[in-house]
Formats: C-alpha cells, structure tokens, sequence
C-alpha cells in the first residue's frame, strides 16, 4: 500500500539519499574522465610512434624506388649510347660502300 503522506523527516532522508546518488554519479564520471583523458594521451602517443614509424619506412622505401629508377635511366641512357653508336657506324659503312665501292 503507498503511502499517502510524507513527513519532513522522510523527504529529508530521500533527499539525502538522492543527493548522495548524484555524488557517487558525479564521482564516477570524473573517474572515468580521468581515465577516458590518460586513455586518449596513451593512445596519441601510441599513434605518434606509429606515425613516425611509417614514415620513416615510408622514406626508406621512396629512397629504394629513386635509386632504383636513377640504375635504370643509366642503363637504358647507355642501352641508347649503344644504339646511337651502332647507327652511326652503319651510316658509315653505307656511306663507305656506296662511296668506295
């Protein structure tokens, strides 16, 4: 059965109780703010590093393509030495053979 009237002393003790409630309520969110913080600086130093980590692979890598593609620009820069060499001595030797011959 509800009871139908309250006494001061019965609201006072309610009210106690809530704001008690609300206490432990406010105490638990900065608790978990405070973790929720040391979580999130954890977490960006974490990704710092592994940012740091990447590029630095990253640099490596685009170090590896540069070098290899400077091996093969000189070696298709000398494959085109060669064939300019070859077509010149062949113009000569036309040019002999029709001249001289």
């Amino acid at each position: 059965m509800a009871r139908e009237t309250w006494t001061d002393e019965r609201l006072d003790d309610l009210k106690e109780h809530m704001d008690e409630g609300f206490r432990e309520v406010k105490d638990e969110i900065k608790s978990s703010r405070i973790e929720l913080r040391e979580e999130i600086k954890f977490s960006r130093a974490e990704l710092r590093g592994e940012i740091k980590s990447s590029r630095a692979e990253l640099k490596e890598e685009i170090a590896e393509l540069r070098s290899d593609m400077n091996s093969r620009f000189d070696r298709l820069t000398a494959s085109f030495d060669r064939l300019n060499y070859t077509l010149i001595a062949a113009l000569l030797g036309l040019l002999a053979t029709h001249y001289l011959g």
